[in-house]
């Protein structure tokens, strides 16, 4: 007999300013997690919204959520110079309600995640997120081994002055302390 959990697999939330780079991006990871998968079922679920969706959506403990800072759409980058202002008025709004979603999803305890970058390198980053919630994932198990190649166990290229995961801090302060294998 075998046994089946039939309970579902934990959702990651992808979010934006707006919900269409967070969709692209989530069609982007489903494409890699396509690819890099066997038959094991998924570790996790992809679930792109926008930040003023983020804090309507149920979310369980075991959910995790990668925030994409604004401006991140072509959209605030394509604004001609009269609508300069309006522009900087929209970014300003964009980064208090971003502000804002941190702390209700710090009031919650929920895990997150915040990216800055953009194009190829927000991929990677957002995979490197999913690599360190998921550290069983079968589709992720090559990048995870690429990785850790490509760091030697240092973190000196690793940006960690942008984020705020008190797990991620935890982790790279017990590595530290941790003996080197050579």
């Amino acid at each position: 007999m075998t046994f089946s959990n039939s309970a579902a697999p934990p959702r990651v939330f992808l979010a934006a300013l707006y919900s269409d780079d967070s969709a692209a991006l989530a069609v982007q990871l489903g494409h890699y997690l396509a690819q890099h998968s066997a038959t094991a079922p998924a570790a996790f679920s992809l679930q792109a919204c926008s930040l003023v969706q983020l804090l309507e959506l149920p979310m369980a403990a075991k959910d995790a959520v990668l925030l994409m800072a604004p401006p991140l759409s072509a959209r605030a980058a394509d604004a001609s110079q009269a609508h300069a202002t309006q522009q900087v008025h929209e970014t300003a709004d964009a980064q208090t309600l971003l502000m804002h979603t941190r702390l209700q999803l710090v009031a919650r305890g929920q895990a997150f995640q915040l990216l800055f970058s953009e194009g190829q390198r927000l991929k990677q980053e957002a995979l490197a997120a999913l690599c360190n919630w998921f550290p069983n994932a079968e589709a992720l198990q090559a990048l995870r081994m690429a990785l850790r190649a490509a760091n030697h166990g240092a973190r000196a290229g690793w940006s960690c002055e942008k984020c705020s995961d008190p797990d991620c801090e935890l982790r790279l302060f017990q590595d530290l302390l941790a003996p080197q294998k050579n």
